[in-house]
């Protein structure tokens, strides 16, 4: 990892390996909107927006590697010198698997030999999920997704769509899921055909091949998706990067727009540390979002050297709340409820309206509202103090606005606590499970049944026998509910930016000032 304020080549000296190169990793294959924005018609690589911005990156004297997948199309290699964006070449590279680890490990290979440079920046296009669960195709079959094993017995499922199509339930007179925790013994009724994109432990392998291979950690890794300011994701990339700098909620498809702003900014500066880039990667999102309106977004950065007391922290709130629940059972678990419904929640069942049940919560805002909720110099309380302590500065803007994807919201991302979000499956209590959650659960079942995982991430992982904390809280916080259904199993959607968007309602006013620019605190 750089030891040395990050430089561009115009600084230190052309064709020197102290320059910088930003690599750019783009699964647009899946989607024709991201391909083809904002343009349905376009099908040239050379007029491809985010093509366009990666060429004004090269013009700040910052050599440029993009592998980019588009919809039916090949996929592209763009290679551009520092400070030539008119010696860009392109090169087909006939059809890439962009959820491989091998395709990223091996674009991450092939930029290092094209550009040699001390510092490596990496930003991550496409669909952001959080936690993306590394799927054994061959283990889900249909027999795999229609028959159950519990205590020695089997027996078949069949499962019914909802009549609103937002959740799956068993067939009555179908088996019984188990009643007393949510160690699911099957996997989701619906395949995860939604094409989502590169696993967690996915991404985090192509980065240590890659490392392994010689090529250099990267300073900052921008995830320019949505709500991949994962602690799932971040626990699992955090050995293997410096800086993570991503999005809670939506981020809205721009096509790279900020990038060249925030190399100009390097530029001019002459150096920046990789957390000074991180945070510009945010403040230049915001800065293109904000100029149209209804783009609300929040941006958030962390050192990733920041990760392991962090999960020290979150492991000994789990611990404090599980051991309430098995002092005080109901009445505990009606009071870390209550903290849950007034925490704040991202939108992971797609109706914009962030509120349990959606299935992310924010930790900091978590971490709040379980302070109010128990009392001070309880376990809870201490517990929850810390992790919101180790939280701190991690926010870089949050905006109050209407989005205009549905203007009847409002979204208010203005508590500096926010930023990193936290799978917390069937918040609510209600027996409706996130499709991922037997995955997620995946170190509590049976492992000759479905779910099938080729790898687990090291934060899910069993140590010594041992459910990690968080899994622990899971397991414990949800005793006593039946397990009713799960929701489909589907990617989110990536908004785009909506370049001739005309506001029909005015900014939220609530006499609170709107935060204009994001500022280190």
């Amino acid at each position: 990892m750089p030891k040395t304020p990050i430089q561009t080549q115009r600084h230190a000296g052309r064709g020197t390996p102290e320059g910088v190169v930003l690599a750019v990793f783009a699964p647009f294959g899946t989607d024709p909107v991201l391909s083809r924005w904002p343009n349905a018609a376009q099908a040239d690589i050379h007029g491809q927006p985010l093509v366009q911005a990666l060429q004004e990156v090269a013009a700040q004297g910052v050599n440029v590697s993009a592998l980019i997948d588009l919809y039916g199309d090949d996929s592209w290699l763009v290679e551009i010198p520092a400070g030539q964006p008119k010696k860009m070449a392109v090169h087909s590279v006939w059809k890439q698997d962009m959820a491989a680890p091998q395709s990223l490990a091996g674009f991450l290979r092939r930029t290092h030999q094209r550009f040699p440079c001390r510092t490596l920046v990496l930003a991550l296009e496409g669909h952001g999920a959080g936690f993306v669960p590394e799927i054994d195709p061959l283990r889900i079959t249909p027999q795999s997704r229609s028959q159950w094993t519990q205590g020695g017995q089997s027996g078949q499922v069949r499962w019914t769509q909802s009549a609103d199509g937002s959740s799956f339930e068993p067939e009555s007179g179908s088996p019984a899921l188990p009643m007393t925790s949510p160690e699911l013994p099957m996997t989701s009724p619906e395949l995860p055909a939604a094409r989502l994109p590169l696993s967690t432990w996915g991404l985090a392998a192509a980065l240590q091949s890659a490392r392994k291979a010689g090529v250099p950690s990267p300073a900052v890794i921008h995830f320019d998706n949505c709500f991949n300011m994962s602690l799932e994701l971040l626990h699992a990339v955090a050995p293997h990067a410096e800086v993570a700098t991503g999005y809670g909620n939506y981020n809205f498809f721009t096509a790279g727009a900020a990038y060249p702003k925030v190399f100009e900014r390097l530029r001019l500066a002459g150096s920046a540390s990789a957390e000074e880039l991180g945070r510009w990667f945010a403040a230049e999102n915001a800065a293109s979002l904000r100029a149209k309106g209804n783009h609300p977004t929040l941006g958030a950065s962390l050192s990733l050297k920041r990760m392991k007391p962090l999960t020290a922290a979150l492991d000994r709130m789990a611990l404090a709340l599980t051991a309430e629940l098995r002092a005080t059972g109901a009445a505990a678990r009606s009071t870390i409820r209550s903290a849950i419904l007034a925490a704040q929640q991202y939108d992971s069942n797609g109706n914009r309206e962030l509120e349990v049940p959606d299935q992310m919560s924010d930790l900091g805002s978590l971490a709040v509202r379980l302070q109010q909720a128990f009392a001070a110099g309880s376990a809870i309380a201490a517990a929850a103090a810390g992790v919101a302590a180790q939280l701190k500065g991690v926010w870089q803007y949050g905006d109050h606005e209407r989005p205009w994807t549905d203007e009847t919201q409002v979204w208010d991302f203005r508590d500096t606590r926010l930023g990193v979000n936290l799978m917390l499956p069937d918040p609510g209590l209600d027996g409706i499970w996130d499709w991922r959650s037997p995955y997620y659960l995946a170190g509590t079942a049976d492992p000759s049944q479905p779910p099938a995982h080729r790898a687990q991430i090291p934060f899910l992982s069993d140590s010594a026998g041992a459910r990690p904390p968080w899994v622990e809280f899971i397991v414990e916080y949800h005793r006593s509910t039946p397990f009713k259904a799960f929701q489909p199993a589907r990617a989110p959607e990536f908004p785009v930016f909506n370049a001739e968007f005309k506001p029909g309602f005015p900014p939220p006013d609530d006499g609170k000032p709107v935060i204009v620019d994001p500022k280190r605190r």
